[in-house]
């Protein structure tokens, strides 16, 4: 009788033993990954930082007036170039009519 209630502990502590190492391997498994998110997240935010500093930079005025005025032939807002809208109505109602001043 003593021996199959020695047994049966035996094989209880094995269980629980073999458990245990088993649970310690897969929270070992889950922390490395873990930590690998959390490193591919900070590299993330920086490569995120960079772009933002690129974009400010790509966005400064005096470039993209350069770049209006080199490459794409704009020219600069003259006075002359700013109408008043009543200006307009006038001019449009002139050409419908077809009234010359």
């Amino acid at each position: 009788m003593i021996r199959y209630p020695s047994s049966l502990i035996f094989f209880v502590i094995l269980f629980a033993g073999v458990s245990l190492y088993q649970i310690k391997h897969f929270i070992t498994k889950k922390e490395i990954e873990l930590a690998q998110i959390e490193k591919n997240i900070k590299s993330a935010q920086s490569n995120i930082n960079i772009l933002k500093a690129e974009l400010s930079y790509l966005k400064r005025p005096d470039r993209i007036e350069k770049i209006a005025l080199d490459k794409l032939g704009l020219r600069e807002i003259l006075p002359t170039d700013i109408w008043n809208l009543n200006d307009l109505v006038n001019a449009t109602n002139i050409l419908s009519n077809g009234e010359n001043k």
